[in-house]
């Protein structure tokens, strides 16, 4: 079965030198997130984290280390780990972690509820999830029936030659037996098999079905035009890249239908001038179908299609705005 290598990290790790990041040592990571669900319980790496880790193209995925006593709290910890990765691209599962004494002695019952209600709040805001554990745990402190087959597995079980039971992630070594180029110290080693889990995405970029005006390839533009890009783009081997629509970009090169955009004299992309239109063309409108990606939220798609939640929550009759489900589609209207 095809598997590939990464490690898993939190604020006990320090400041990782991204740039020294090898990629064939680390071909996914999962980052804490938070643990507990007070407003002081955010991992303080995590930002610097996730930025680090996705901007040299690595996938990532997030960690919640729980202390929950009951069903009840294991929703307050849900919540918090949404605040938490809010506006988040995460390409992997958010976990919950369960290995703290205090959790485990609430008993079987409890602490499977506590599993199964974190990751069922996880799936209706519209993420990927599933559950940190190890063997003992699985043996001794879950119903593991009602969780192995069901949610994402991530086990923890080190030094051994092959994990115990079905898993889609397994934390092989903690700490490592060599060194992880740009981390120093301890780091701990995972491996991910591809064909159960779910494959790591290139993230989520806005999709609009609208088709371009018939009258674009009339449109002239010139150095120093602004423009608005009409929908995502994508380079000519298929691979997206990210414009926002109503966004304004400035023409820093024009040749033929081949148009340089940036902003303040940074290229952002080079792109065929269909897609782009003045401000003032004649445009009053345009819509977009938007699929609701895993770990999307309307702040999020308000933000990159240039609008605001209460207009995309009146446009689609939208009855609860902090509940949206990946699959979905949204009408998208932007003036």
């Amino acid at each position: 079965m095809k598997s590939i290598k990464g490690i898993d990290v939190s604020y006990a790790q320090g400041d990782i030198d991204f740039d020294r990041i090898n990629k064939s040592q680390v071909q996914f990571v999962i980052v804490r997130s938070s643990f507990g669900w007070e407003k002081n319980q955010k991992d303080n790496k995590f930002e610097r984290n996730i930025k680090g880790f996705q901007s040299k193209g690595i996938p990532c995925g997030a960690y919640h280390y729980s202390y929950a006593k009951s069903k009840e709290d294991a929703v307050k910890e849900a919540k918090y780990c949404l605040e938490c990765i809010k506006g988040k691209k995460l390409e992997l599962p958010v976990f919950i972690d369960l290995e703290d004494p205090s959790v485990a002695a609430q008993g079987k019952r409890v602490c499977t509820d506590i599993a199964k209600t974190f990751c069922d709040y996880m799936k209706k805001a519209g993420y990927k999830t599933g559950i940190y554990i190890n063997p003992n745990w699985l043996n001794n402190y879950v119903y593991k029936d009602e969780l192995i087959g069901k949610y994402t597995i991530w086990l923890a079980q080190w030094e051994s030659k092959k994990p115990a039971f079905d898993c889609s992630l397994w934390q092989y070594n903690v700490g490592g037996n060599g060194s992880i180029s740009g981390i120093s110290g301890r780091c701990d080693l995972d491996i991910m098999y591809v064909d159960e889990a779910a494959k790591p995405e290139t993230g989520s970029v806005p999709e609009a079905d609208k088709k371009p005006a018939d009258d674009s390839k009339k449109a002239v533009f010139r150095k120093g035009d602004e423009v608005k890009v009409l929908n995502p783009i994508n380079y000519d081997n298929g691979e997206k890249f990210i414009v926002y629509p109503n966004e304004k970009y400035t023409v820093i090169e024009a040749v033929g239908d081949r148009i340089v955009i940036g902003i303040n004299g940074q290229v952002t992309a080079a792109v065929n001038k269909k897609y782009l239109s003045k401000p003032g063309s004649g445009n009053k409108s345009n819509s977009y179908t938007y699929v609701i990606q895993p770990g999307d939220n309307l702040s999020y798609i308000a933000e990159k299609y240039g609008t605001t939640v209460e207009k995309i929550v009146k446009e689609n009759n939208i009855p609860n705005p902090d509940l949206i489900y990946a699959g979905d589609k949204l009408k998208i209207t932007v003036e």
